[in-house]
C-alpha cells in the first residue's frame, strides 16, 4: 500500500524514498513519511477506499512473525499522524463496517483499532443519506433523466394512490410523496426501500453499492427484454427478476451467491416463481394473463414478494396488502386481477399453488414449503376415481362381519341370492341407491325406498340373465343405503388420505420436508385414515329391513369415536330385539301355531320351520337354531306334537296315557316300541327334510306305522281259562299254549279273495301276494305345474316293476305364488278334476289384514263342485293377504299310469302345460297296478 501511495503521489522519485519498504512489506515510520511529503510542492491528498477489504486480504500474507495486515495498521496509524502534524496533508479513508461481520475476529480487531486511532483527529463523513440513495443510482445508471416525464408519471401516480379505494401506506398519500416520485424516477420508491431497509439488513450487503449493482443488471435486463403489449412507467421491484440468469453478473447469480447464503429461497424460487422449463406456479399463473394482453402478474407478484422475504429478521420480513397495492399498482391493471392472481397462487387454483408462499398477514415466502398447500395440490389432482375407489375400499372393511353376511353391492336379482340360511346385508352402491333428501320428502314413498332396493326385495333369480322370479325369502334380505349428501364429504376425505399418502411416498417432494413436517403428515394420514372410516360408517345410515307391511325405512348410527363399531354391528344393535340367538328360550305354543305352522299341514320338517323364518315379513331372524330345537322339543312335550327322526327311525311322543293310538295296530302299548321316545331333549332335534313335526301321533303313524317295530315279545299265561303255562304273546289275538291252541281261523284277502290265516294277511288284509311289490311315495317343491306333475309321474313310472305299472292312490295339489284363487279355480275346471270329481276335496283358507287392524278369514274344507261356488274373492281392502289353497284326490281304487297317458297326473300336465301356474305336489300309490284295475 505505502509504495502505491508514494508513486501516485509523486512518481518514480517517490517510489524510490519508500522502494526499501515497500520490498520488505515493512511499514514505513512517521519520519520518513515526513521526508516523503517534502517532496511535493503543494498540499497533498491521499484517498484510501476500503480499508476493511484490504485488511481482509492482507491477514493472509505472512510478514515475519507478523502479517501485512499489522503493518498495514501500523502505516495506516504513521500516516494519519503525519497528516495531523501537516496542513497539506489530508488522509480521506472508507469501511464499510457492515460488510465484515462474519469476518474472523483478527480482523474485526484491527477494524475496531483502526476506528479509534481515526477518531483522534477525524470528521465522518456521510456520502449519501437515505434521501440522496435514489438520485446517486440515477446518476450511475442513466445520462439523462427526462423532468417532464417524471413530472407526468409522478403526478399520474399520486392521484391513482390518493385516489383509488385501495389501502396505501401512509406515506404514499401524503403530499410530499409526489416530489420523491419525481424525484427518484424512473425507480419506483419501493424499490429504493426495499434494497436500503430490507435488503440492507442482510450481512455483507452494501446499500448503495449492493443497489447499484443490482439495479443496473434490471435495467440492462429489462431493457433488452421489453414489453411490447402495455406502457411501463417505472423500474419496478418486479424487474429484479430470478429470470435474468446469466452464468454470472445476474440477479439470479447474486441471489443464490450471496443473499440466499442468510435466507435461503433457492427452492421458492425455482418451484414458485421461475425455473428454465416454465413450470414454476408464476410462469403458470402468468399464462392465464398473457393470453388476454394482461402483463404477467403471477411473475410481478412473486417477485415483488420474494425481495420482500429476503429481510433478515422475523419483523422484517413480508409485505403488507397496503404495501403491494403501491409496489404493484399500475393505471392500466385493475387491482381486482392482482387479487385473483394472488388467490390463484394462495391456493384457490391447486394448479398453481405456491408450495413456499404464505398469504398472512404479512405476504411472504419462506424456506420451509407450506404443507397445507403442497397437500392441496396433491387432493386437487387426486382422480376422482381413485378417490371413489379408496371409499369402496375402506367400506369393505368398515361393512365388518356377524349375524348379518353382508353382500356388496348387488345390481340384479341373480347378485342377492334367495336363500334361507342366514339373512343377507345388502350394502347398495353410492351411485346405485342413493338416499336424497327428495327420496326422503317423498309422501308417495312413505317409506322412502329407493327403487333398486324395492327391486330387488321382489325379484330374485339363479343366474346372470336367467329367468326373474319373486323372491321367497323376502324376510331374510336387509339394505344399506348410502346417504346422497354425505357421501360427497366421505370421498373426499378419500381424496385427503390418498394425496397425504402418496405424498409421503415421493421421495423427491419430501426432500425438500423438514423432519417436523414429515412427522405432521404421519399424524395427519393417522388422522384422516380413522376419520375415513367414521365418515364410511356415517354414509350407510339408511337401513331397509322387512316388516309385516314390507320394507321398512330406519336411520342408524354406526359412528363411534373409538371406531369399533362396523356397519353388520350397528345393524345388529338396531334390530337387536328382532334376533334369536342361540342362548334364546324356547318360543311358546302361540308363537309355533300362528307365526311358524303351515296351517293346512299335518307334517313340517325341521328345514321348513327354519325356512319359515326366512319367508314370512315380520319374523324374528334365527341366527342359530338351538332356539328352534328347544321349541320343538316343547312343542312335543308339553303341546301334543310328534318328531320323527328318519335318519334312526324314530318316534318322539309325550307318552300320554293314551297307550294304544288310534291308528296303532299292534297289540303291545305303542310306547313298549323299541322305535318310541316319551321324552325328548332339544339335542335330539336335529334340522333338516329328514326330521318331521306331525300335529300329533296319529299323523305320525299315517305315515311311519309299518317302520316302526313293535314291542319286544314278553312271556304271558295261556288264554285258556285255568291254564298257567307262560308262552310268546300274539300280535293277532290271545295267546295259547300247544295244548289248547286252535287252528287258525281263515280269512279272504281283500284283493284277490282267497282265503289265508290271518296271520298272513297284512293290516290291511291284503295277501302277501298282493301286497308285493311296494309302494311309491314322492313330493316336489315350488316349481312350474308342468314341471311338478312330470317329475311326480316320472318317479312313480322309475319305481315300476320290469313290464309293469304303477298306479296312483293318492295326490296332494297345492297352489303357490301369486293371485291363488284365480289361478285355483282355473285348476279346479280342469278334465283331469272334473271327470273324476267324487274322488277331489278341496282345502282353502283366505286371511286378509289392513294396517289399521281390520282383518277377514274364510276357510273352506269340502267337494269340488262346491268349491266352484266360493272362489270369488272379496274386493282388495288390505295390505297383506295370505291364501293356502290344496287339491286332494284319494282313488278308492289305484289309477294305472301308463304310456297312454290318461291318468290324473298325466292329464293335469297337459292342461296346465302352457300356464305359469306354480304348485307343489304329493303323491304316492303302489309300483305296480294289476290291467284289470279300475279307477
Amino acid at each position: 500500500m505505502w509504495g502505491e501511495i508514494a508513486y501516485q503521489l509523486y512518481g518514480a522519485e517517490g517510489y524510490e524514498e519508500l522502494k526499501e519498504y515497500d520490498q520488505n512489506r515493512n511499514a514505513p515510520g512517521q519520519n520518513k513519511l515526513k521526508d516523503l511529503f517534502e517532496l511535493g510542492a503543494g498540499p497533498a491528498l491521499v484517498l484510501i477506499d476500503e480499508i476493511a477489504a484490504y485488511l481482509e486480504s492482507a491477514s493472509a500474507v505472512e510478514v515475519g512473525s507478523a502479517t501485512l495486515a499489522s503493518q498495514t495498521l501500523s502505516f495506516v496509524l504513521s500516516l494519519l499522524e503525519t497528516a495531523s502534524e501537516s496542513d497539506d496533508v489530508t488522509i480521506v479513508y472508507s469501511i464499510a463496517d457492515t460488510a465484515f461481520e462474519e469476518e474472523a475476529e483478527d480482523v474485526r480487531g484491527l477494524i475496531d483499532e483502526l476506528n479509534q486511532i481515526g477518531r483522534r483527529q477525524h470528521k465522518t463523513v456521510t456520502p449519501t443519506d437515505e434521501s440522496e440513495v435514489g438520485q446517486v443510482l440515477q446518476h450511475r445508471l442513466f445520462e439523462d433523466i427526462d423532468d417532464e416525464a417524471a413530472s407526468e408519471v409522478s403526478q399520474s401516480y399520486f392521484q391513482l394512490y390518493t385516489n383509488s379505494e385501495r389501502q396505501f401506506p401512509q406515506e404514499a398519500t401524503d403530499a410530499s410523496y409526489v416530489d420523491r416520485l419525481e424525484r427518484e424516477y424512473p425507480f419506483h420508491p419501493t424499490v429504493i426501500d426495499t434494497l436500503t431497509e430490507k435488503i440492507d439488513t442482510i450481512p455483507k450487503f452494501q446499500r448503495t453499492r449492493g443497489a447499484l449493482k443490482l439495479l443496473a443488471r434490471a435495467v440492462y435486463y429489462r431493457w433488452n427484454n421489453r414489453p411490447d403489449h402495455y406502457e411501463r412507467h417505472w423500474v419496478r421491484l418486479y424487474d429484479l427478476t430470478p429470470s435474468d440468469d446469466a452464468p454470472s453478473g445476474s440477479i439470479s447469480s447474486t441471489l443464490h451467491e450471496s443473499l440466499f447464503e442468510f435466507v435461503d429461497l433457492s427452492s421458492a424460487v425455482s418451484a414458485d416463481i421461475y425455473n428454465d422449463d416454465g413450470t414454476a406456479h408464476a410462469q403458470l399463473e402468468d399464462r392465464k394473463w398473457t393470453e388476454k394482453g394482461i402483463p404477467a402478474l403471477g411473475s410481478h407478484m412473486t417477485t415483488a414478494v420474494l425481495w420482500h422475504s429476503l429481510a433478515y429478521g422475523e419483523q422484517a420480513t413480508g409485505i403488507t396488502r397496503a404495501e403491494m397495492n403501491e409496489t404493484l399498482g399500475h393505471p392500466d391493471i385493475r387491482f381486482d386481477n392482482y387479487d385473483s392472481a394472488l388467490d390463484a397462487l394462495a391456493g384457490s387454483d391447486m394448479s398453481v399453488a405456491c408450495y413456499y408462499l404464505y398469504d398472512e398477514e404479512r405476504v411472504r415466502f419462506k424456506s420451509d414449503p407450506n404443507l397445507i398447500r403442497i397437500i392441496d395440490q396433491r387432493v386437487d389432482n387426486t382422480p376422482d376415481a381413485q378417490a371413489r375407489s379408496r371409499f369402496e375400499a375402506r367400506l369393505e372393511s368398515e361393512t365388518g362381519t356377524g349375524a348379518f353376511e353382508p353382500v356388496s353391492y348387488p345390481e340384479s336379482p341373480a347378485d342377492l341370492p334367495d336363500k334361507a340360511s342366514t339373512p343377507q346385508l345388502a350394502v347398495m352402491h353410492m351411485d346405485t341407491a342413493p338416499v336424497t333428501k327428495e327420496l326422503l320428502e317423498d309422501e308417495s314413498n312413505p317409506e322412502s325406498v329407493p327403487e333398486k332396493v324395492q327391486s330387488l326385495y321382489q325379484k330374485s333369480a339363479t343366474k346372470q340373465g336367467g329367468d326373474v322370479q319373486s323372491r321367497v325369502y323376502k324376510n331374510y334380505v336387509l339394505f344399506l343405503a348410502p346417504d346422497d349428501e354425505r357421501v360427497r364429504s366421505a370421498v373426499d376425505e378419500a381424496r385427503h388420505l390418498e394425496a397425504i399418502e402418496a405424498l409421503l411416498d415421493d421421495s423427491q417432494q419430501t426432500a425438500d420436508l423438514s423432519e417436523d413436517q414429515i412427522e405432521e403428515l404421519r399424524e395427519r394420514q393417522d388422522k384422516k385414515y380413522g376419520l375415513l372410516g367414521e365418515l364410511v360408517r356415517g354414509v350407510y345410515r339408511h337401513l331397509y329391513y322387512v316388516d309385516r307391511d314390507g320394507l321398512t325405512h330406519i336411520t342408524i348410527n354406526a359412528t363411534e369415536a373409538n371406531g369399533g363399531t362396523s356397519l353388520v354391528n350397528a345393524v345388529e344393535e338396531t334390530l337387536d330385539d328382532r334376533l334369536i340367538r342361540a342362548d334364546a328360550d324356547a318360543k311358546g305354543v302361540a308363537f309355533f301355531k300362528q307365526k311358524l305352522w303351515q296351517r293346512t299341514q299335518d307334517s313340517m320338517t325341521t328345514q321348513q320351520l327354519v325356512e319359515q323364518f326366512a319367508k314370512k315379513p315380520g319374523l324374528p331372524y334365527l341366527l342359530s337354531t338351538k332356539p328352534l330345537r328347544k321349541t320343538v322339543a316343547k312343542m312335543v312335550d308339553e303341546s301334543g306334537y310328534t318328531y320323527w327322526d328318519a335318519e334312526t327311525e324314530t318316534a318322539y311322543w309325550d307318552g300320554d296315557a293314551d297307550d294304544h293310538p288310534e291308528n296303532w295296530r299292534k297289540r303291545e302299548p305303542f310306547a313298549d316300541a323299541p322305535d318310541v321316545r316319551t321324552s325328548i331333549k332339544d339335542t335330539d332335534v336335529k334340522i333338516g327334510n329328514d326330521y318331521v313335526v306331525y300335529t300329533g301321533i296319529e299323523a305320525l303313524l299315517d305315515v311311519h306305522h309299518d317302520s316302526i317295530r313293535p314291542p319286544e315279545a314278553t312271556e304271558v299265561e295261556c288264554a285258556e281259562d285255568g291254564c298257567t303255562t307262560m308262552v310268546e304273546p300274539s300280535d293277532d289275538g290271545p295267546a295259547y299254549c300247544e295244548e289248547h291252541r286252535k287252528p287258525p281261523e281263515k280269512a279272504r284277502c281283500q284283493s284277490c279273495g282267497e282265503q289265508y290265516d290271518e296271520s298272513e294277511l297284512n293290516a290291511q288284509g291284503i295277501c302277501p301276494d298282493c301286497a308285493q311289490p311296494s309302494g311309491w311315495d314322492t313330493a316336489t317343491s315350488q316349481m312350474a305345474a308342468s314341471r311338478a306333475f312330470n317329475e311326480v309321474r316320472t318317479h312313480a313310472l322309475s319305481k315300476a316293476a320290469s313290464g309293469g305299472a304303477p298306479g296312483v292312490s293318492q295326490a296332494t295339489v297345492e297352489v303357490v305364488g301369486e293371485d291363488r284363487l284365480s289361478k285355483g279355480s282355473f285348476i279346479a275346471q280342469r278334465d283331469a278334476f272334473t271327470d273324476r270329481s267324487d274322488a277331489v276335496s278341496v282345502r282353502m283358507s283366505y286371511d286378509v289384514k289392513t294396517s289399521t287392524g281390520s282383518s277377514y278369514s274364510a276357510d273352506y274344507q269340502g267337494s269340488l263342485d262346491d268349491f266352484s261356488r266360493v272362489t270369488n274373492q272379496p274386493d282388495p281392502f288390505g295390505e297383506s293377504v295370505n291364501v293356502t289353497l290344496k287339491f286332494r284326490v284319494d282313488f278308492d281304487e289305484p289309477e294305472r299310469i301308463t304310456d297312454a297317458e290318461d291318468d290324473v297326473l298325466a292329464e293335469l300336465q297337459a292342461g296346465l302345460g302352457q300356464t305359469n301356474i306354480d304348485v307343489k305336489v304329493q303323491a304316492r300309490g303302489p309300483t305296480e297296478v294289476p290291467p284289470e284295475a279300475t279307477q
